[in-house]
């Protein structure tokens, strides 16, 4: 840990009042020295950007190169903690945004002012593909073996589609006792991850796998990791292309 990084890419912790920086190799879902979450961060001026927004646009249309067809890495200069080679995909984050008319109206909007980002074209079937993307990615930089997650469906078959795709690492889920969406977890399962229930709901799930990859050092995929975090990140990317690049009076 170091007070001030020299690194393209490193972790942060959000407190304004500790921001403690670490190193992309320290596999961590909070702060060791306060507790609070973590963000990746960069130091922009050694980061090459494309001269124009336009060229993440113009990659879209690559899809014989899947890192420039992914959603996510063909904004990979906002997203530079991993190099090329090292990216897992799956085609994520093929999503646009479009207007709702009908929505507007019933909602009292005027037309054209109210647009909708569907997710769930995604190849596991929700948004979750935006981060998990980047959380696989760094599972294999780091060279974990195992990756987890507590999960009610989405987030463990998404994890499970690129553990799949990797071929680097395997996947246990813990799972609670009810408001399970069984449909999603058999996609986790057809994949190849092992699940766990136990007694509780998510929250006790997400505590008992905290816990269990804390003591096994096994890597943890929930929302708690910075990487998967930044993959999401790549959401609000989409949107802002959709719109020229011009930020809208509201996004919920």
């Amino acid at each position: 840990m170091s007070t001030v990084s020299t690194e393209i890419a490193y972790q942060k912790c959000i407190s304004p009042a500790c921001e403690a920086t670490y190193s992309l190799d320290e596999v961590l879902t909070g702060c060791p020295k306060c507790g609070e979450l973590l963000d990746v961060s960069y130091n922009w001026d050694q980061v090459p950007v494309p001269q124009s927004l336009r060229e993440f646009e113009k990659r879209w249309s690559n899809r014989n190169h899947p890192i420039d067809f992914s959603g996510v890495w063909r904004f990979r200069e906002l997203l530079p903690f991993a190099q090329d080679d090292q990216i897992i995909t799956i085609g994520e984050g093929q999503t646009m945004l479009k207007a709702s008319n009908p929505v507007a109206r019933y909602a009292g909007l005027n037309e054209n002012c109210l647009y909708l980002q569907y997710e769930g074209l995604n190849p596991s079937g929700s948004f979750k593909d935006n981060g998990m993307t980047a959380a696989s990615t760094h599972a294999v930089m780091v060279g974990a073996k195992v990756a987890a997650c507590a999960s009610t469906g989405n987030t463990s078959a998404s994890l499970a589609v690129y553990s799949s795709v990797a071929q680097k690492f395997k996947v246990v889920v813990f799972v609670g006792s009810g408001k399970i969406a069984f449909g999603k977890l058999s996609q986790a399962l057809d994949y190849g991850a092992k699940t766990i229930q136990i007694q509780g709901d998510f929250d006790d799930a997400l505590a008992r796998v905290r816990e269990v990859c804390n003591e096994e050092g096994i890597y943890l995929c929930n929302s708690v990791n910075p990487f998967r975090l930044e993959g999401q990140k790549s959401i609000m990317f989409r949107v802002l292309e959709s719109l020229n690049w011009e930020v809208p009076d509201w996004i919920v």
